[in-house]
């Protein structure tokens, strides 16, 4: 849900520009020692019913956190904390390590563990040689001790790294035994995620959309001859239909959209927003029953595709079954009772049967420029709340139980981070976040459900949460950096693209944070062609021939673009629109298809790939190397400017050296 693009359209206009950061790594880091160490007594069990709550002031009655979640659950987490997101001592986070180099110049660490550092140092000693990292050594001592020290089971390796700094061996012999060992573990902790981490699937799923309104199945066939079955779309999607996907090159398919859309103060004429949620446990009785979306999700799997849907967190409808049953579990604020119907801004009437009295009800919202915004067709959650939170985290744990769904793309997730909540609604907020408690619930009983944040912000802080996956659109303010990929490639910026490669590359490497979920499309934003113009070849072909994870628009692949006069989105929510199929654009649609038929050769001659982003600065175009499993390589190049550009690739530690002429805007991919 973007549409508090007003709020992010600066970052449109300015190469490099960040998006602020709202909280301090160091408060939450805070926050989650106290979770850990502080914990108390629920007294609230999961069946308390949800008229018996508070306004979160009384921290005692907080709900439990990650954990005391199934110890292997558990487990999994501190290895993840070590290796990417950072331990704390003491109740100080442990950062980014920052490389003082010789010259004056520093070099942060992407992320503040183990896989920062090491990947970092890799790339300064390959950039810079040895001797310009080599004066940190002692820092690296202490750095490691304090990042290893809060994990009883790191006590060994701490034990040999701190024998190694008291012995007598020259300064550069103890470099590279301190990073031969350091290596050497990181490795070993990323292969018990690699054998443990259940969801790690959806760091490699490549997501087809679908909006199931809008996407017009029967539609889709009669422009190959064939006929619909039912008009209830989960009955009509067949096997065959999810079997064409898959031959495209898709692991899952995202279901957007599939829950009963709220009456009251319906958005246009389209049917309404599917973020204004009416039963957020339901399906819309238009797609059909239950047992049909049920039929649907076995289907795929027989397909060998995942199943994704939406869960919403920050708000339902005006007229949802939560806020009609429990309005005390929205943000509200007494009304007026003798003018209730004159709510002021940001606020709707709602009259509470239980109590036979008047509230407003605050429209859920976003805070921008330290005001909250409101979509005016939503109610917003009250997440200083523990029994509300106990609900939510039943509800998204039912989907899978029901129905067996793979994963979450969680909407608009960092708006619940209870630093965001607390400023925005002026909440005391309950120990935990509530992000980590419903992550943590869900996957100790089942390990492989995904979840995606939908995020412009709080990098970290989802991260540290359990987020397998964050969109990868905007830059943030954050330790280390992050260049957005979308943003990026919509700059035609090649340094501004270099650096959303690098931290692309970095993100595909390790294992203990999120990844980056990239994409060029999706039902939030304009279509390809509008949003790059003539570029839109040059970055989908940079986004698709990337191993793993992407996000693709269903619709995208024939070039379909209807929006409206007040939404720019390809495919608008408050107008009815279906996806017309029959009249394809020729030129996008052959792109696609030859784009995917590549992906899936690169990929079968490849295997798993790693992947290191090429630094050709000041050189006017953009790419990557990608290293097969089996040694194979090949480099995915672009030229996002409006001149002839020279490529030149030269790797010699990989065996590779490589030239290229790239015509204005284009593409190649080279085999090495």
């Amino acid at each position: 849900m973007l549409r508090h693009i007003v709020l992010l359209s600066s970052l449109l206009l300015l190469p490099f520009a960040s998006y602020a950061q709202t909280s301090s790594s160091l408060a939450s880091s805070k926050e989650r020692i106290s979770q850990v160490l502080g914990q108390v007594q629920d007294v609230l069990d999961s069946a308390a019913p949800l008229d018996a709550l508070f306004d979160g002031a009384n921290a005692s009655r907080g709900s439990g956190s990650a954990s005391s979640a199934d110890p292997d659950y558990a487990r999994l987490r501190q290895i993840k904390d070590v290796l990417s997101n950072g331990t704390s001592l003491d109740g100080q986070a442990i950062g980014p390590f920052v490389f003082n180099l010789q010259g004056g110049d520093r070099v942060s660490a992407q992320v503040a563990g183990l896989e920062g550092f090491v990947y970092a140092e890799a790339e300064i000693e390959r950039t810079r040689g040895k001797q310009a990292a080599i004066g940190n050594l002692s820092d690296y001592f202490n750095y490691l001790d304090a990042l290893l020290k809060p994990e009883p089971w790191a006590g060994e390796v701490r034990g040999q790294i701190s024998a190694l700094k008291a012995s007598n061996l020259p300064a550069s012999e103890k470099y590279d035994r301190l990073m031969d060992m350091v290596k050497g573990y990181t490795s070993d902790l990323q292969k018990q995620v690699a054998s443990s981490d259940k969801s790690a699937w959806i760091k490699k799923a490549r997501i087809y959309e679908i909006f199931p309104r809008a996407y017009n199945l029967a539609g889709k066939r009669e422009a190959y001859g064939a006929r619909s079955e039912s008009p209830r779309f989960f009955a009509d999607f067949k096997a065959k239909d999810l079997q064409q996907i898959k031959s495209l090159g898709f692991d899952a398919v995202w279901t957007m959209g599939i829950f009963p859309i709220g009456k009251r103060n319906v958005s246009g004429t389209g049917g309404g927003s599917p973020y204004s949620i009416r039963d957020h446990e339901a399906l819309n009785p238009d797609l059909g029953a239950e047992e049909e979306f049920r039929a649907f999700v076995a289907r795929a799997h027989s397909a060998g595709l995942r199943v994704i849907i939406d869960f919403v967190p920050n708000h339902t409808s005006m007229d949802s079954k939560l806020l009609l049953e429990h309005p005390d579990c929205f943000v509200n604020i007494p009304a007026n009772q003798s003018n209730p119907h004159s709510p002021p801004y940001g606020y709707f009437d709602h009259y509470d049967s239980n109590s036979g009295r008047w509230l407003w009800i605050a429209h859920g919202g976003y805070e921008s420029f330290g005001q909250v915004s409101p979509w005016i067709d939503t109610a917003q959650i009250d997440y200083s709340n523990p029994a509300m939170r106990r609900e939510m985290s039943r509800i998204v744990k039912s989907w899978v139980l029901r129905f067996g769904v793979d994963g979450f793309r969680v909407d608009m997730a960092y708006l619940v981070l209870n630093s965001n909540f607390s400023r925005a609604w002026r909440k005391a907020m309950p120990p935990g976040e509530f992000l980590e408690q419903m992550i943590a619930g869900v996957k100790s009983q089942y390990p492989e459900t995904g979840f995606i944040a939908e995020a412009y912000d709080n990098w970290d802080d989802l991260s540290r949460v359990g987020f397998d996956m964050e969109y990868g659109k905007n830059n943030m303010n954050r330790p280390g950096g992050h260049w957005g990929w979308y943003d990026a490639m919509q700059s035609r910026d090649p340094g501004w693209i270099r650096e959303a490669l690098g931290r692309a590359a970095f993100l595909r490497w390790q294992s203990g944070g999120s990844g980056m979920l990239d994409f060029v499309g999706n039902h939030d934003e304009a279509s390809p062609q509008r949003a790059f113009g003539d570029w839109m070849f040059g970055a989908s072909f940079l986004t698709l021939m990337m191993p793993g994870n992407l996000l693709f628009y269903g619709s995208q692949e024939i070039g379909f673009d209807k929006p409206s006069s007040n939404e720019p989105k390809s495919i608008p929510f408050n107008v009815p629109v279906q996806v017309d199929w029959a009249h394809p654009d020729q030129q996008i649609k052959s792109f696609y298809e030859e784009t995917f038929a590549q992906a899936k050769q690169l990929k079968a001659e490849l295997g798993d790939c790693d992947i290191e982003a090429l630094d050709p600065v000041g050189a006017g175009w953009a790419g990557y190397i990608l290293i097969g499993e089996n040694g194979k390589k090949a480099a995915v190049v672009a030229n996002p400017t409006n001149r002839t550009v020279s490529v030149r690739i030269d790797r010699p530690e990989h065996g590779v050296w490589a030239s290229r002429t790239l015509q204005p805007l284009g593409y190649a991919l080279i085999k090495l």
